[in-house]
């Protein structure tokens, strides 16, 4: 795989990483457990991303803003994370591997590469998440920097262009949190997060994200939108997962066929809607 690797790079600057990427099959490497690009007969260099002063956590007015490489690891130590969503972000932290990964695997490297860490990147989806991307301008001196929902990055990845950082606003979210998969560590053949806040009794901003539904994880917006304003009531909570499963077209795989996925997603959105909705009957 690495019969033509010339050269290792550890950049100290985004514009030196990015003229470095910008090589012919020159790929950048993040926490190195895996490839963050294609890795091969092509590759020539490897460009190390942790000279970069990306490996951060701080809280701004507009939410936790989290460094490309800040190890899964560290995010369980951050006081913070027990704030975002009732602690699911912090348990799909958890389900992405053991100790020894996450020790090593980076946030930029997980979205990056959504197949490795599926359940991280969708419970970001449903938090709500920015990621911020950099690239050079025109004349290859300066860096563009651009801030877009995770679901636009992951439709839309831009070759020629880094993670930066994540920025998750901060809000009194109540979540669910449901998933199969074959055993308790393997990869899940569905997972579902839902977080929503409450507004006199009424679902508000609801968010609704899965993974093994597609590619990558999406947001199951049919659902929101009949839950968005409605009361938790067990009709409604039905008929967005009716809905879902009308909408979905699941590939089929070694963890499960595209019709158990289909039924999956049914059944776990009103299972994870349905213990949100009732942290939100307790208030």
């Amino acid at each position: 795989m690495f019969l033509r690797l010339q050269a290792f790079e550890r950049p100290g600057s985004l514009v030196e990483a990015l003229r470095l990427l910008a090589r012919p099959g020159h790929r950048p490497l993040a926490g190195g457990t895996a490839a963050v690009g294609p890795v091969d007969s092509e590759t020539v260099g490897m460009v190390d991303l942790s000279g970069l002063g990306l490996a951060f956590s701080r809280m701004e007015a507009d939410g936790l803003v989290l460094g490309a490489m800040t190890t899964l690891g560290d995010l369980l130590r951050l006081p913070e994370l027990l704030l975002l969503g009732g602690g699911v972000l912090g348990e799909a932290v958890e389900r992405t591997g053991p100790p020894s990964l996450l020790a090593r695997a980076t946030l930029g490297g997980s979205l990056a590469r959504p197949d490795l860490a599926p359940e991280l990147v969708t419970a970001l989806l449903a938090l709500d998440a920015y990621v911020r991307v950099v690239r050079l301008d025109a004349s290859g001196q300066q860096l563009l920097r651009k801030e877009q929902e995770i679901e636009s990055y992951l439709s839309d990845r831009k070759p020629g262009t880094l993670i930066e950082a994540v920025r998750i606003p901060v809000r009194a979210a109540l979540a669910g949190y449901e998933r199969v998969a074959r055993t308790p560590r393997d990869l899940p053949a569905v997972a579902v997060v839902v977080t929503m806040e409450h507004d006199e009794g009424f679902m508000h901003n609801v968010r609704v994200a899965a993974c093994g539904l597609a590619p990558a994880p999406i947001r199951l917006r049919a659902a929101e939108e009949l839950l968005e304003d409605a009361a938790p009531l067990e009709a409604v909570i039905e008929n967005a997962a009716d809905a879902v499963e009308a909408t979905v077209t699941p590939p089929s795989d070694l963890r499960g066929s595209g019709e158990y996925r289909r039924h999956l997603a049914r059944v776990l959105t009103r299972r994870a809607v349905a213990a949100a909705a009732e942290r939100l009957g307790r208030m």
